[in-house]
């Protein structure tokens, strides 16, 4: 099994109906009181899909889009229709970008050329993973202007003066499946969702950069090395399954693979249709000037059902980071290889969009 497993797939509709994550009532757009990336334009549950503000800017002479999902400063969040996460600031490792939050002159860039490769095994298991694009050594989407304290995390996710492919994504990010670009001002590009839970609530969020090759490529995301160099202070654990339950019950990376699609290329026709993990997340947006400790960059702590509790039908779905404790303290949850469970130090930029149902707390 490759090392890297990170998590974020998209589930079929009628699969995620199964698995209790959105109810019948529910799966159409959303509600905008349940939207918290205020720069949504909007969130499709039935589509599997959000739709983000897009800005042009610029990386070595060439124009890329980029968007803007979260920032450090309270005042600059609400300006730029970020999420307010105060543990940016905290990021360490940030490239210095000229321009304005609407225009960033980027000095490292992301290749959108290479072709996504995952391979899984019958039984769901990944055996070949490649990163549909990558970023430069340089590159990381996580910014500040020069003379300003403020960190936002603005990923580039596509590249050219009007970029178009949605299908093959030579241009664009893998999540990517819709994207306009005619009018700048207006510019937008829709992303497959991923879901997942934070304090047992179902929720609904993007990957754009992953520190890891196989990871960027589980997560349709850009393959982002220097994510390793950001500080612990600005990242918070994601639990992750790399074997497990694969029934309609089931969560983790092969349950992703063998009922959501993982392999497949996200296009305009099959988004609804691609599964997740299920990962269970750490933290959640709070409310106006209370970011409730929450931060879009997570460190991707690996499990694995023993064969013994899988066998004796012990394994299940888990939704809170506690329930995973609670298992692996009984010894029926270990690390990947029977190896203790524990951080793996993959790391994944992950903007939360929406929650379904409960707001998480």
């Amino acid at each position: 099994m490759i090392r890297t497993h990170f998590t974020v797939a998209k589930l079929a509709l009628s699969a995620i109906l199964v698995a209790g994550l959105i109810s019948p009532s529910s799966a159409a757009p959303l509600d905008r009181s349940k939207v918290v990336l205020p720069s949504a334009v909007a969130v499709d549950l039935a589509a599997n899909t959000v739709t983000l503000k897009l800005h042009r800017g610029s990386a070595k002479g060439a124009t890329v889009w980029y968007i803007i999902t979260d920032a450090s400063d309270l005042a600059a969040a609400e300006k730029t229709g970020a999420i307010y996460s105060s543990a940016l600031a905290d990021v360490g490792d940030a490239e210095e970008v000229e321009g304005d939050p609407s225009s960033f002159h980027f000095a490292a860039t992301v290749d959108f050329t290479p072709r996504r490769v995952l391979s899984t095994s019958p039984e769901g298991d990944v055996t070949e993973a490649h990163a549909g694009s990558v970023g430069e050594a340089g590159y990381t989407p996580f910014v500040r202007t020069l003379g300003s304290n403020v960190v936002y995390n603005a990923p580039i996710v596509a590249s050219g003066e009007h970029p178009r492919d949605v299908t093959e994504h030579t241009d664009t990010l893998d999540r990517i499946v819709a994207i306009d670009t005619r009018d700048a001002s207006n510019a937008t590009a829709t992303f497959v969702l991923a879901r997942g839970f934070t304090a047992g609530k179902p929720v609904a969020y993007i990957s754009t950069d992953a520190s890891d090759q196989g990871a960027a490529a589980i997560e349709r995301c850009t393959y982002a090395p220097r994510l390793a160099k950001t500080a612990r202070a600005s990242r918070v654990p994601i639990f992750v399954f790399f074997a497990g339950r694969t029934d309609a019950e089931g969560q983790g990376i092969p349950y992703a693979a063998l009922r959501g699609h993982l392999g497949s290329d996200a296009t305009p026709a099959n988004a609804a249709s691609l599964g997740s993990p299920l990962n269970i997340q750490s933290t959640f947006p709070g409310v106006g000037s209370d970011d409730a400790g929450y931060t879009p960059l997570w460190e991707v702590q690996a499990g694995v059902w023993t064969s013994a509790a899988r066998s004796s039908g012990k394994a299940r779905q888990l939704r809170t980071p506690e329930a995973v404790t609670a298992e692996v303290h009984a010894g029926s949850v270990t690390g990947p290889g029977g190896k203790p469970f524990g951080n793996t130090g993959i790391l994944v930029n992950c903007p939360v969009v929406a929650y379904v149902d409960e707001r998480p707390h």
